[in-house]
């Protein structure tokens, strides 16, 4: 039986970053991943000379930690950062249409019409809510009204997280929004109050990927000295024995078994339900709960001169009122030129989500019939994709839907009972690479406290042992 400090199941991003952020304070680590790779859903594909991604294309942040990682990880000299000055657009009544991103172009936006304005200038004049359990549409739509809501938000939370704004929770899916109310009493005050305290990182964000793509990033975290990553390692069981935990598996194919007083999962929600199950039901039951939306992503390679669009922008975004079979585009060749062959186009649609789960059990064939003829009409394609790619994840994004705030303090109050267990996977805190890097440091800091205060109070019983 094999020692160490701690165990990580799972080598996704949730699980490298927390390895990596432990490796930082010299503390031992074994990954357990199932897959042949570590890095989850993150991986690049070069082909034919297009960089595509399995899953997420960049990332975008806004916390110090990350800045931090990103210099200590020796990634600074491979960071592709996008240009802020790109336009951003949504499909509004069948157009193209550029979102505003400062207040005076937002007044003179076609976008709304005269009383949405004048309902957006009067926020700072709206009562804070009292509901905690608020739903998107219910936060938004009491804030900024409903105009807003049907086109600017809608969007965002079905076309970024494959959700449905009636059904997801405000403060777990816009914790940055609802915060700004808790503290200030509206969107705009807080907002001003953080600019005139130039507290940079509350308003603006850094976008960018990496030069071969971000799997760039998964192979920084799973170099860094002291972690140990087995691939072809799945956990069969998990055995609570007081300060220590006992994890089963089958490592390519060897019945394995460890001991460490540390542990950490971070697989998808009913993987870790089903393995915990045998010691606190009622967690399990928690975990084995949360649902999870079906995600397609679909890479497209034009000849340029075919798409009469300028692609002046990151992509576009689609509400559900517009009944398109896209939740969004990304014009990622716009992004990051070197995404394409020269004179070439790469365009990434994000698919299924709560609104197209079917999407998926479609063959690539007609998932990218149906994806062009949208397109055509809203970028002016006139020719045919040269290259297809099609990604599909069954279990894509978790559904932050209903009293979802609720059900994750009732899990961290299970948490509490059994020492030296930690979860930190896209259920918990946020699904973006940032949070999961973020969250990482955080567990990261929860288990060096622990651990340091073990070596402690050995130290301590030391010296009375010797008395006796």
């Amino acid at each position: 039986m094999s020692q160490t400090d701690v165990l990580i199941i799972g080598g996704g991003i949730s699980g490298l970053s927390t390895a990596w952020w432990l490796a930082q304070q010299g503390i031992g680590v074994e990954v357990w991943e199932a897959d042949e790779r570590p890095g989850g859903k993150i991986r690049t594909s070069h082909e034919e000379g297009y960089v595509t991604e399995r899953a997420a294309g960049l990332l975008v942040n806004f916390r110090p930690e990350i800045d931090s990682l990103i210099k200590e990880s020796g990634l600074e000299n491979s960071l592709r950062q996008r240009d802020d000055q790109l336009n951003r657009y949504i499909v509004h009544q069948g157009k193209l249409t550029q979102v505003p991103m400062l207040l005076p172009a937002l007044l003179t936006s076609p976008l709304w019409s005269l009383p949405a304005k004048l309902r957006l200038i009067a926020e700072p004049f709206i009562s804070r809510g009292t509901d905690e359990s608020e739903t998107v549409s219910e936060f938004v739509g009491r804030r900024l009204g409903q105009e807003v809501l049907d086109t600017a938000m809608d969007p965002f939370i079905s076309g970024t997280l494959a959700s449905d704004p009636d059904l997801a929770e405000a403060q777990s899916v816009l914790p940055r929004l609802t915060a700004l109310e808790n503290r200030y009493g509206s969107l705009t005050a807080g907002m001003l109050v953080n600019r005139v305290l130039k507290r940079r990182r509350a308003n603006t964000a850094d976008t960018f990927s990496f030069q071969g793509g971000m799997s760039e990033l998964i192979d920084a975290l799973a170099r860094a000295p002291g972690v140990t990553i087995r691939c072809g390692a799945c956990a069969t069981s998990v055995i609570n024995h007081g300060s220590q935990w006992q994890v089963e598996g089958v490592v390519n194919g060897t019945p394995n078994s460890i001991r460490v007083p540390q542990l950490v999962m971070s697989t998808p929600a009913d993987v870790s339900g089903k393995l915990l199950n045998p010691i606190d039901s009622h967690l399990g039951e928690l975990l084995c709960g949360i649902e999870y939306s079906p995600v397609a992503v679909l890479h497209m390679g034009l000849k340029s001169n075919t798409i009469k669009h300028p692609l002046d922008g990151t992509g576009f975004l689609v509400s559900k009122q517009n009944h398109l079979p896209v939740n969004g585009n990304l014009w990622m060749s716009s992004m990051f030129p070197e995404r394409a062959p020269q004179g070439h186009t790469l365009l990434t649609s994000y698919l299924g989500g709560v609104h197209h789960p079917e999407q998926l059990h479609q063959s690539d064939e007609q998932l990218s019939s149906t994806v062009l003829d949208c397109l055509r009409p809203l970028l002016d394609i006139r020719g045919s994709a040269e290259y297809v790619r099609v990604e599909r994840h069954h279990q894509g994004l978790p559904l932050y839907h209903g009293r979802y705030r609720a059900r994750i303090k009732a899990i961290d109050e299970q948490l509490s009972c059994l020492s030296g267990l930690h979860l930190n996977a896209n259920y918990i805190h946020g699904v973006s690479i940032r949070e999961r890097i973020f969250q990482g440091q955080q567990v990261a800091q929860k288990i060096t406290k622990a651990l340091q205060g073990s070596v402690e109070e050995s130290r301590e019983s030391i010296p009375l042992a010797t008395a006796r």
